[in-house]
């Protein structure tokens, strides 16, 4: 640290030099990620609020106002009115909070496991990590399904619950939902549904149409759910959402701080403190677009998405990893010349960010709102060179 401070001016300019480094979503290159640019609301409302912080909600009991109003709305989203939670960093918390209240439910059981599908979510080693859980996963069928069956056999004594997954990391799919609920209910199990990302696309296609079986708390058996607004949901980062049904788990596992300026609160969330612009931004950012708004923003990414699936099968030597469910296109390399690293590595040369996926020898391509058909026009003709 210097002794003295630099010029307001000079410091702009560093910065502009040193993150000129970074990629941008408006470059339209940024193919890979599951998040975008936060809506322009969002973004405004939000650096009007940076102060707010959740973590002492007793202080800023507006913004706590707030954000019950935020999750009351994706309670109704999610087909569970009276459901309660919380605003938190991500899904990677919430899946860690999910799993953290299924082995406090059960723990007497001594060697905890807990079934996740192959195509779940990192964050699941790291809360099994965290949490001294055995993490049971279940490989997928050769479509990247997952077979229900396959989970029935795999629970035993030591099981304390079981994730499944609404919008796969890899290719947005959706486990059959009711099948594991009906295992979850028989077998007397924690039920836990990562939507981090399906969260803000699955409610909307049903909106436009489309046939998706039911995947959140319409299903009796589901017992918490995650979706990230810094997702499809285009608030700012970082963002999640968890929620669950049984609001008594609030005062019989929560953390208790009794220090707090504000009074004592009690909270499931893993942070302390919580930025409490993010939920007045979202706040903001619901009341603006409604579900009009919501809802024309996932067509217009299904309609690009439908484009480039469409255009991806009359390409020789790649094929589509599946029918896309939500607006994440799969590209698998066909023939023993070339490999998903191999491509993935000829569009990075041409500076393009996807995401690859090596055991299931694809690059996922993701239809964020800030993707456009110029860009994917502009990705396409790089594909076939790289090809």
């Amino acid at each position: 640290m210097n002794e003295t401070g630099k010029p307001e001016e000079n410091i702009w300019q560093e910065l502009d030099r040193r993150l000129a480094k970074d990629m941008t979503y408006e470059s339209g290159r940024i193919l890979g990620s599951m998040c975008t640019r936060p809506h322009d609301i969002a973004l405004e409302v939000f650096t009007h609020f940076l102060e707010k912080n959740l973590g002492d909600p007793g202080l800023f009991p507006g913004t706590a106002e707030i954000e019950k109003e935020v999750l009351k709305e994706l309670a109704e989203l999610f087909h569970c009115p009276t459901a309660d939670g919380s605003l938190v960093t991500g899904g990677s918390e919430a899946n860690l909070i999910g799993m953290r209240i299924a082995k406090k439910l059960k723990n007497k059981v001594l060697n905890p496991e807990f079934i996740v599908p192959a195509s779940g979510h990192a964050s699941f080693d790291k809360a099994a990590d965290l949490l001294d859980i055995k993490l049971v996963k279940i490989p997928l069928e050769e479509d990247f399904s997952l077979a229900p069956e396959k989970v029935a056999e795999q629970v035993t004594p030591n099981t304390i619950g079981i994730v499944g997954v609404a919008g796969s990391t890899a290719l947005g799919l959706v486990d059959p939902i009711e099948e594991l609920g009906h295992i979850a209910r028989e077998n007397n199990l924690y039920f836990h549904v990562d939507a981090a990302f399906g969260g803000f696309v699955l409610p909307f296609l049903s909106d436009l149409g489309y046939e998706i079986p039911k995947w959140d708390f319409e299903v009796p058996e589901v017992n918490s759910l995650t979706a990230d607004p810094h997702k499809m949901g285009m608030n700012v980062i970082p963002s999640g959402g968890f929620l669950f049904r049984d609001c008594s788990l609030l005062e019989e596992l929560g953390f208790n701080i009794p220090y707090l300026a504000g009074g004592c609160f009690k909270h499931l969330q893993i942070t302390g403190t919580r930025p409490g612009g993010v939920a007045i931004a979202f706040w903001a950012l619901i009341k603006s677009l409604g579900r009009e708004g919501f809802r024309n923003i996932v067509k217009n990414a299904m309609d690009l998405t439908h484009y480039l699936a469409s255009e991806i099968e009359i390409i020789p030597r790649i094929k589509l990893a599946t029918q896309p469910t939500m607006n994440i296109v799969g590209i698998i390399p066909e023939g023993d010349s070339l490999s998903a690293p191999d491509l993935d590595a000829r569009l990075r040369e041409k500076g393009w960010a996807l995401g690859c996926f090596r055991r299931e020898n694809l690059v996922r391509v993701v239809l964020m709102p800030h993707v456009t058909q110029e860009h994917i026009d502009e990705f396409l003709a790089d594909l076939k060179t790289c090809l």
